[in-house]
């Protein structure tokens, strides 16, 4: 008897155990994944390094969010830390280019939260890029 119910214990922890994970929804860029402070850090970096050829405008309302909505921040981080500067590319640190992504939440209007976005692609794929509030 006690072996029939480890059995069937056993048989629906399996079951389960995908079907909760699966019910957890991903993390994305409302879930307040950076901090006020590194979005003021990522506004300096933009200011001292991009503006000579962007204007902050470029990062935020539709035609951002049309291009980057559905993909992951850690897309995003690997496209800017690849191509920008535009006159050395990659020449930031891997921090400074996150603090840069940090600032475009803000210009976004994202919430900031407690926890620094983190300067690295990989630790970035988890955070889905969607519409404001969803």
């Amino acid at each position: 008897m006690r072996y029939t119910i480890a059995m069937c214990a056993l048989g629906f922890a399996t079951i389960a155990a995908p079907y909760s994970l699966a019910g957890q929804a991903p993390k994305t860029v409302n879930d307040s994944v950076y901090t006020a402070a590194q979005a003021t850090r990522g506004q300096a970096v933009f200011e001292a390094t991009c503006t000579a050829c962007h204007d902050a405008a470029r990062f935020t309302g539709g035609d951002f969010m049309k291009d980057w909505t559905g993909k992951s921040m850690g897309e995003l981080f690997k496209q800017v830390s690849s191509t920008m500067p535009e006159d050395n590319p990659g020449s930031l640190k891997a921090q400074q280019y996150a603090d840069v992504l940090a600032y475009f939440l803000k210009l976004n209007e994202f919430p900031a939260g407690s926890e620094e976005l983190p300067g690295s692609a990989e630790a970035m794929n988890g955070i889905k890029i969607d519409k404001k509030g969803f």
